[in-house]
């Protein structure tokens, strides 16, 4: 008998705070795609490994370190022909660093530097893979504009809430391939101060 399952987050739901350690664990391609998926809606192992076209056991341990970092929880399990399914669950759509008690600037930089990384990394292969699809080529811009300090907070607080507000009008508790014409699309906002040229 499957427990009962709890309904998932909405889509734009409030960002997560996570310390140091637990965002260390999202410092990898693999499980930053894997939390993606299940952010979705609850799924198994074995289905994110067939969105992502890899084996289960490949992915086995990534499930562990995420759900030993809190980011995964078990959100039910069922019986299926004599074996156990564990569906997961992400425990937030968006993820972002609290100022951590006992870490240090040092670590807490590191941290938001290797998340960055892996999140920009992925963005540059989906734009790289997305750029040779003549039906629907990616939408990239990017601007460097000279503004106050007063009005920083503004600007980010403007971007979080039309990305929310993009989420929220597309998101729903169905299965990523409930309609055959769905596709899987992803925005990546990176909003900082521009560095000089190298």
């Amino acid at each position: 008998m499957a427990r009962t399952r709890a309904r998932p987050p909405a889509v734009g739901a409030p960002v997560l705070r996570r310390n140091v350690a637990d965002l260390r664990a999202l410092a990898h391609p693999l499980r930053l795609r894997m939390m993606e998926l299940f952010a979705e809606s609850p799924k198994t192992t074995k289905q994110v490994a067939d969105i992502l076209g890899q084996p289960p056991t490949r992915l086995y341990h990534h499930v562990a370190a995420l759900e030993r970092s809190r980011l995964l929880i078990l959100k039910e399990t069922r019986k299926n022909r004599g074996a156990v399914e564990k569906w997961y669950a992400s425990v937030a759509q968006q993820l972002g660093i609290a100022p951590g008690k006992g870490r240090s600037t040092a670590q807490q930089r590191g941290a938001r530097r290797a998340v960055a990384t892996t999140l920009l990394d992925q963005a540059k292969y989906e734009l790289i893979a997305m750029s040779s699809n003549p039906k629907e080529p990616p939408l990239l811009a990017r601007i460097v504009m000279t503004t106050p300090r007063s009005k920083i907070a503004a600007i980010r607080k403007r971007l979080a809430d039309t990305i929310q507000s993009i989420g929220k009008e597309l998101g729903s508790d169905k299965t990523p391939h409930a309609e055959a014409d769905c596709e899987r699309w992803a925005v990546t906002v990176a909003f900082t101060p521009a560095a000089l040229a190298r």
